[in-house]
C-alpha cells in the first residue's frame, strides 16, 4: 500500500488547504491515558517513541495477516506467498519505476487540472480511466466462462 502514497496530498483536496485539521489523519492505536500528577510530567524524548503506538509498522503487517520474524529475513508463513507472487521474476525497482511513471503521468495531467472554477476531487479526475468497476469486471470474467463468486448488487 506505501508502494501507491504520494507526496502530494493536494490532488485528494476538495477545500482549500488549511480549513482546519484533518480529523482522519490521527489514528490512535491505543486509548490516551491521563498521568496521575500533571505538574510533575517527563521531559518530551523523541527516541522513546510514539506512546500511542510504539511499534506501527510491526502492527500493521500482523494486521495484514503477515508476521515479522527477526531470525530469518522472510518469515515461514511468508514464504510460500513469497515464492508464488514473484513466480514472473521480482523487479527490484519497481517503486521507483512506479514513482517516475506516476510522475510523468501527472505533468502531462497538469495541464488539463490546473484550473478548476469548482472545487473537486483531482484524484478521481486524473485517475478515472486507471479505475476497475467491479460489476464491469465481473461481466468480463464471466463472458469469458470463469466461474467468479457471486457479488451484491449494490
Amino acid at each position: 500500500m506505501s508502494a501507491c502514497s504520494s507526496d502530494d496530498a493536494r490532488l485528494r483536496d476538495l477545500y482549500d488547504v488549511g480549513t482546519g485539521p484533518e480529523e482522519f489523519a490521527v489514528l490512535p492505536s491505543r486509548p490516551l491515558t491521563i498521568p496521575n500528577n500533571l505538574t510533575k510530567l517527563p521531559v518530551p524524548d523523541a527516541s522513546a517513541g510514539n506512546l500511542a503506538d510504539p511499534t506501527p509498522k510491526r502492527d500493521l503487517i500482523e494486521k495484514l495477516g503477515g508476521s515479522i520474524d527477526d531470525t530469518d529475513s522472510i518469515s515461514r508463513r511468508d514464504k510460500n506467498l513469497l515464492e508464488y507472487v514473484s513466480r514472473a521474476g521480482v523487479d527490484t525497482n519497481i517503486r521507483e519505476e512506479l514513482a517516475e511513471e506516476d510522475r510523468k503521468f501527472l505533468r502531462r495531467m497538469g495541464v488539463l487540472t490546473s484550473v478548476k472554477l469548482f472545487r473537486v476531487d483531482r484524484y478521481n479526475q486524473i485517475y478515472r480511466k486507471m479505475t476497475l468497476s467491479a460489476p464491469k469486471e465481473l461481466k468480463r470474467w464471466r463472458s469469458l466462462g470463469v466461474r467468479t463468486p457471486s457479488m451484491s448488487s449494490e
